[in-house]
């Protein structure tokens, strides 16, 4: 073989001659066909015998070559990416890692990888977390994470287990996108689908599907379930009198007023106009006919913005297991209709 570079020759023979030895010196040689092989030289002289070893480098270079183009990759990529060993402990983040969580390389390399918990999570959600990776198995969801400046960000993670060529674990690389604006996005759709946007309480579609819910607990739990069914009286009458700027500052007023005395396990929504409902989860007879009486009373001694002091009807109806919700709601309305003609600001039950 013949050297690509012949002062490489020079180069070689000189170090040999001035220190008798050379270690793992790279060059190149030509081959036969004049293709270049890059080559690492180890060589000796001991008076006048040279001994040594020539490596072809030509699979070294492209493994050196693929691994240098798979770190660029990694570094390059918007996505996430860190490994830690099997405990936890940082060992690598990429430049994404920084731009997305404000954190620098050496505030992260040695820490571990709970520096970036939010406190969302409980325990038994990172129990999963850690049952699932260390089984050996990838894990995958969406965490709430926590950046350096505390900021909090949704993260759609894939964490893989590493092994050794025993299938023992040695540690994880863990992989995630940025998908705040997408959540935020959706949960700002699923808002508006399932609130009404003036008093911010349920809209009739989130009532009917809470209502399917409840029904079916309380068909298979034999527990009490009721329905109050709300109406603001002579309603017409505030538009008319002080316009409809004023009368949405009612029914905000009368949701806010109903939502602080309702239970927490109640079901609130405005069903459409100056109408509202209240679904009732253990609520016997005697016991949502009190309930209404408070809500009456609460709303009758509220001031409201501009026209002062307002009253409301309410209807009552008792859910039977074999009710579908129109007739629940039928005899709710029978109930309103009973009130509304004995003189409004009373509670009528069905």
């Amino acid at each position: 073989m013949r050297y690509k570079n012949p002062e490489d020759r020079e180069i070689l023979m000189e170090r040999l001659l001035r220190e008798d030895h050379l270690e793992n010196y790279e060059l190149e040689l030509l081959d036969k066909y004049g293709v270049a092989i890059p080559v690492m030289v180890s060589a000796t002289v001991d008076d006048t015998v040279l001994s040594g070893m020539i490596i072809d480098m030509r699979e070294i270079k492209q493994s050196r070559y693929m691994i240098d183009k798979l770190f660029k990759a990694v570094e390059q990529i918007d996505d996430i990416v860190y490994m830690t060993d099997k405990f936890g402990t940082i060992s690598y983040v990429n430049n994404a890692y920084c731009t997305h969580t404000g954190y620098d390389r050496e505030e992260v390399i040695g820490q571990n990888s709970r520096i970036s918990k939010s406190g969302v999570h409980n325990r038994e959600f990172y129990k999963e977390l850690w049952t699932t990776i260390l089984d050996g198995k990838v894990y995958r969801n969406t965490l709430v994470n926590r950046k350096k400046n505390g900021d909090l960000y949704y993260e759609k993670k894939t964490i893989t287990p590493l092994k050794d060529e025993d299938h023992v674990i040695i540690g994880f690389v863990s992989t995630g996108k940025d998908v705040t604006e997408e959540t935020m996005l959706h949960q700002e759709i699923e808002r508006i689908a399932t609130i009404d946007q003036l008093t911010g309480i349920y809209n009739r579609h989130k009532f009917e599907e809470l209502f399917a819910l409840e029904s079916e607990r309380s068909r298979r739990f034999l527990q009490p379930l009721s329905l109050i069914l709300i109406d603001i009286d002579h309603f017409k009458s505030v538009n008319d009198t002080h316009g409809h700027d004023v009368g949405d500052k009612v029914l905000v007023q009368l949701a806010a007023t109903v939502q602080e005395n309702i239970r927490k396990i109640d079901v609130f929504a405005r069903w459409g106009g100056e109408e509202f409902l209240v679904l009732c989860p253990s609520t016997d007879r005697e016991n949502v006919r009190e309930f209404a009486e408070k809500l009456r009373v609460a709303v009758e001694n509220t001031l409201f913005p501009v026209v002062g002091k307002i009253t409301i009807s309410l209807g009552v109806s008792l859910f039977d297991p074999q009710d579908s919700f129109s007739e629940l709601f039928k005899r709710a309305d029978q109930g309103l209709y009973y009130a509304k003609e004995h003189g409004r600001n009373q509670v009528g039950m069905f």
